[in-house]
């Protein structure tokens, strides 16, 4: 406890600083002073804990500075010495909240027993401080752990403009595995936003537990919201400067009270992450919007897909999961009818391999547990090829053992469409991956992008069609994938060095 002591008579004053000391050491005389303007001046530059202060000083009695103090909203704890006990006295001690009316000569067991009660007032305060602090105040809301009454709404308005009763919105991002490695990146970036802001006040608060940041906008204008504004302009910042996996979640929320109750249901609403476009902010007005109805597939497509794996025919069986994902991505589908729909079509599967090994029981619950919480297509990607290891369905005359399945089906659908026009984005349609994902993950693991891939097939495709055949260009270029046979010559020469017609004839003289 800091302690400042006014007292004008040098023994008592230094006599008294001896005193506290000895009674406990955590005491600290951090000044003192002669009088009661320096004594004032002293308090308002220390900002003590407590401060003892005899009513007889010259320079402004002890009481006419402890009233000059309650004035400028000095609330340090006060102690009154003095040698008259004049009900005054104590009667303007009272009004000033005094803690205690100390009459001289000190009597050391009273002393002990108002620096006490210094403590207890101390402490008291201390709690109701931490209960009033903002970072106190929302996590209670969204423990659910706040019961306010009106003393509470009270002191939050007059410390912070606001109560707990009052409208916010509610903005969620979710990180996923990478929580910990963007979190702070995440929160440096909504406390910038939040930094430039004039319209409201933000709150900012990181849930390990869900792998999300919370932002939570409160004091604004009545009846406007912000959400245009995070979608037009937040939402594009977040996404330049975030990786993947990121999913946001938007809600408005009648009062602040309400986040507990609110929070479980924006969890959920990240499922709509599989039919809303990718990094799509969600909210429950987009939502609210959409036809949703029941997934539907042909009745033979599990039956063909049992039969695949009967059979050991993964060719086929994979065929009838892109049919599958054809499906659901026709309409709007609630997202966990999506995901009890894959569940059940695996099962199905499971049930139909006879040969499968007894220990995979537990692996294969794992993979559904995966697929049930999955809130991104990436996730359920993920568990889908770890199920199909499970089911080993691999055609190793045709893996490529330095790529992950996800890698391999890309290549198969380039060599299979190359000459079709095949797209980054519709192969990660149809792997049911982002762009950026399957970019990404292609260049790791090939050295190649997607689209010099392509590239590749093509110039061969062309390659093979300039020295096996007599055809024109136009035809070799629209065999090969190519619309435009001059664009095709000109990728050509840039590939290989020289023209396809310089290439032709070249390989011809050799044969």
């Amino acid at each position: 406890m800091r302690i400042v002591i006014v007292e004008d008579e040098a023994p008592i004053r230094e006599g008294m600083a001896k005193l506290l000391h000895q009674i406990d050491k955590k005491y600290e005389v951090v000044g003192k002073a002669v009088d009661g303007q320096s004594g004032y001046e002293l308090i308002c530059s220390l900002r003590p804990d407590l401060a003892i202060v005899d009513i007889r000083v010259p320079n402004m009695d002890g009481l006419s500075m402890v009233r000059k103090l309650r004035e400028r909203k000095m609330q340090c704890q006060v102690l009154v010495l003095t040698a008259y006990s004049e009900f005054d006295y104590a009667r303007q001690a009272i009004e000033l909240g005094i803690v205690s009316y100390l009459l001289k000569p000190l009597k050391i067991p009273e002393l002990k027993a108002a620096l006490r009660q210094v403590e207890l007032v101390l402490q008291k305060e201390e709690n109701r401080e931490y209960a009033f602090s903002l970072d106190n105040i929302f996590l209670s809301c969204m423990n659910g752990q706040l019961e306010p009454d009106e003393y509470f709404h009270k002191q939050t308005y007059e410390k912070y403009g606001f109560t707990v009763r009052d409208p916010a919105e509610l903005f969620l991002i979710w990180l996923g595995d990478g929580f910990e490695e963007q979190r702070g990146l995440a929160r440096e970036l909504l406390e910038h936003v939040a930094t430039y802001s004039v319209k409201y006040s933000a709150h900012i608060r990181e849930a390990k537990s869900w792998k999300s940041i919370l932002m939570i906008l409160y004091r604004q204008p009545a009846g406007e919201s912000q959400r245009t504004y995070y979608k037009r302009s937040v939402m594009p910042m977040l996404c330049s400067n975030l990786k993947r996996p990121m999913v946001c979640v938007w809600r408005k929320s009648e009062q602040i009270l309400d986040i507990s109750r609110i929070l479980p249901e924006m969890l959920k609403e990240m499922e709509w992450n599989l039919w809303f476009p990718d990094r799509f902010l969600i909210c429950r007005e987009e939502i609210n919007r959409l036809h949703v109805v029941p997934v539907k597939y042909p009745l033979d497509l599990e039956d063909q897909a049992k039969w695949a794996v009967r059979r050991k025919d993964w060719k086929k069986l994979f065929t009838c999961y892109e049919r599958l994902y054809e499906c659901m991505m026709q309409e709007p589908h609630l997202p966990s009818q999506i995901k009890e729909c894959l569940i059940r079509f695996n099962w199905s599967m499971i049930r139909a391999q006879k040969d499968r090994k007894e220990e995979s029981e537990l692996q294969i619950q794992n993979i559904l547990q995966k697929i049930a919480a999955a809130c991104t297509w990436e996730q359920i990607s993920l568990a889908m090829r770890e199920f199909m290891s499970i089911l080993n369905c691999v055609d190793r005359q045709e893996e490529d053992p330095s790529v992950s399945d996800l890698i391999q089906r890309a290549k198969d659908f380039i060599r299979k469409y190359y000459n079709q026009g095949i797209t980054l984005e519709e192969t990660a349609r149809r792997l049911y991956v982002s762009e950026e994902y399957l970019s990404m993950q292609f260049k790791k693991e090939t050295g190649n992008t997607f689209t010099e891939t392509v590239r590749h097939y093509r110039i061969d495709r062309v390659k093979t069609l300039l020295v096996d055949t007599h055809l024109r260009m136009n035809q070799i270029a629209d065999l090969a994938g190519y619309s435009d046979p001059k664009y095709m010559s000109r990728v050509f020469r840039e590939e290989v060095g020289m023209l396809p017609s310089e290439y032709r004839k070249i390989h011809s003289e050799v044969i």
